[in-house]
């Protein structure tokens, strides 16, 4: 049985979210019965921009109801199993590692670190071009075994970097795109391939994909890996990274909650510097790390 009574469904499955009506929204589920709590119970993964978050708790005390009034045996089930993770396959990423001059995010990393670094570090991290938006790239992310767990499509501006959100935040996944049925995504860390790769070096984890590369970039002490996501960091995916040095350097605004999760993880610390050095503005705007390598660089957010 599960450790809590209630919990966000597990198997990748994302509903309409009742806020911001964008598929991000998870619902949390009875572990006793195997049910929905109800269609608006849930937590949408856009935080930054929704933060939806309605928990059965707040929902009982809302609605009155007694959750606790499923007593009976005859009902009691097991609790789902997760399913085993899905894959996409090797050729699929190939196929993409091209037409680099229509790649919009390979356009402007050329204009950071000219055309010689800017190919490595695509190389390295393995990112992919996109049919499904003009100038789209993929981040694929690939675990330590160089399975292809996920590809995740992203629009950016070949001028500023930065992603397009208009007229709509431009993010999807590859298997969404392929329509490949019943595909159970369990995501890992971006760039997590090259933990193999270079096995000695200390390693630092960022939120974004682009943080991570640009980082990677400019600064080449440390294996830069990203969590696609300030909610993406759990104890589970540092797993990854066990017995290795790490440090986390979350974006502003996240610097609690992932030092909630690295607590208590031999050899994690997390980095305070962009907390400190922060001002008002910088913390309106959420800035990240690689905000600050680029402006310290020359380059304009």
């Amino acid at each position: 049985m599960a450790e809590h009574r209630f919990e966000l469904e597990k198997g990748g499955l994302k509903y309409a979210c009742p806020a911001c009506g964008k598929i991000r929204f998870v619902r949390y589920v009875d572990t006793y019965t195997g049910d929905q709590v109800a269609d608006e119970v849930g937590r949408c993964d856009r935080e930054h921009s929704c933060s939806y978050h309605l928990r059965p708790r707040e929902y009982f005390q809302m609605t009155g109801k007694n959750p606790f009034s499923v007593t009976t045996p005859e009902r009691k089930r097991e609790p789902i199993p997760e399913p085993e993770p899905s894959f996409i396959d090797t050729e699929i990423m190939r196929a993409s590692l091209n037409r680099y001059n229509e790649n919009n995010f390979c356009r402007w990393l050329c204009s950071v670190f000219g055309e010689q670094k800017a190919f490595r570090l695509t190389a390295e991290y393995k990112i992919g071009t996109s049919k499904h938006w003009p100038g789209s790239c993929v981040f694929w992310q690939i675990d330590r075994n160089e399975s292809i767990k996920a590809g995740k499509i992203m629009l950016y501006s070949s001028d500023t970097g930065r992603r397009v959100k208009e007229p709509f935040n431009h993010v999807q996944w590859v298997h969404a795109v392929m329509k490949m049925k019943s595909y159970s995504l369990q995501q890992c860390l971006f760039g997590e391939q090259l933990l193999s790769v270079y096995p000695g070096e200390p390693v630092a984890i960022v939120e974004s994909e682009k943080t991570a590369i640009v980082a990677s970039g400019f600064i080449d002490d440390f294996v830069w890996i990203a969590t696609g996501g300030k909610g993406n960091l759990t104890k589970e995916k540092l797993k990854a990274v066990q017995s290795r040095k790490v440090s986390l350097f979350p974006d502003l605004g996240a610097f609690e909650k992932w030092q909630a999760v690295a607590t208590g993880m031999p050899g994690v610390t997390v980095s305070n510097i962009l907390e400190r050095r922060a001002s008002d503005a910088d913390r309106a705007a959420g800035l990240d790390l690689a905000d600050y390598l680029l402006r310290e660089n020359g380059f304009d957010r």
